[in-house]
């Protein structure tokens, strides 16, 4: 095991904390918090590699230049999408070049957008998210063994290209059920895979490795580490009437592990899944995300809704979070 996997689970423990359920005791009046009302898309196999690519034609060009984000081609000021999400979910629409589709295996009915509402909070100690959405409950509902429906949100501070991009930086052509995945024989006899005894290739920055298999050194991802290019990740499952946390970060690879929990950090009422999280402000692990009052820093969020599996999620743009200062979603102050 390497000294910087030994770290990384040994500092697992200082990321996030449980929080009760909505209306239990233990966080703000969600009710005097204002709400932000956030726009998710279905993107289909849009990856790192498809976004910098001739395929994406103008929008490759200026993301290799870092001149451009998502937003500013794709998000009119009222919030509305420059995207044909539902021919995306539908199979329907290819590449420019490539001719690829972008959805090679459709799920009928798909719809190419859904919408959250998202709040956040914050006091001395700690940071607070609430997300809600419309849901038929299909993880909540379902039965056992079956599959989850997921909220998870990535976090950063220091690095341009995930407050430019988001998620997308962590997403790549490689990764297990994308258009060029591995075989689960090929992963499992790779050096790094084999040591963390899996067949699958997750998500991973850019700038940690350039593919599935070809890993930076450890003294180059030391010092990535050190510059905040690591990524937090928090991840809230709905699953047979529970609703489990899970937490870890993106790098040169995901870690994501279950967070043992007394309370449920949500819940399913009324045809809407409310998911809630507190994080500290300040971990105590050197290469979390540090925060205090007047920062903005960036989130991504995906929802795996209504029975979907691995890639076939609903993704955010990236968006700026402020706690107690003007941003995207503004975090305000409550008091404990």
């Amino acid at each position: 095991m390497t000294v910087l996997k030994r770290f990384f689970l040994g500092a697992l423990a200082c990321l996030f904390v449980s929080l009760p359920a909505p209306g239990h005791a233990g966080q703000p009046d969600w009710s005097k918090v204002s709400v932000t009302r956030v726009i998710l898309f279905y993107p289909g196999v849009t990856s790192w590699e498809f976004l910098t690519s001739d395929d994406h034609r103008l929008g490759g060009r200026e993301i290799k230049r870092t001149s451009k984000d998502c937003k500013h081609c794709h998000l009119s000021k009222d919030g509305e999408l420059d995207l044909k999400v539902d021919e995306i979910a539908s199979g329907s629409i290819r590449m420019k070049r490539s001719h690829n589709a972008f959805e090679p295996e459709p799920t009928p009915g798909k719809k190419g957008t859904m919408r959250a509402a998202v709040s956040a909070a914050y006091d001395e100690e700690f940071l607070y998210f609430r997300f809600e959405w419309d849901s038929r409950g299909s993880g909540w509902l379902g039965k056992p063994g079956g599959i989850p429906d997921r909220v998870s949100v990535q976090i950063n501070k220091a690095e341009p290209a995930f407050r430019k991009y988001g998620c997308f930086i962590t997403c790549h052509n490689d990764l297990n059920t994308m258009p060029e995945s591995p075989s689960v024989k090929v992963v499992a006899g790779d050096r790094f895979y084999k040591s963390r005894e899996r067949d699958d290739v997750r998500l991973y920055a850019y700038y940690a490795k350039s593919s599935w298999s070809d890993k930076k050194s450890d003294a180059e991802l030391g010092k990535l580490l050190k510059e905040g290019a690591r990524i937090d990740l928090v991840s809230i499952e709905f699953i047979n009437g529970k609703s489990l946390l899970d937490e870890g970060w993106v790098f040169d690879d995901r870690v994501l592990e279950r967070k043992a929990a007394a309370d449920s950090p949500g819940s399913f009422t009324a045809g809407k899944y409310a998911a809630v999280f507190k994080r500290r402000l300040v971990t105590g692990d050197p290469h979390s995300v540090s925060l205090k009052p007047g920062d903005v820093f960036s989130i991504g969020v995906a929802i795996h809704e209504d029975g979907a599996s691995k890639r076939k999620h609903y993704v955010s743009f990236p968006m700026s979070v402020g706690l107690g200062t003007s941003a995207d979603i503004k975090a305000e102050r409550v008091s404990r």
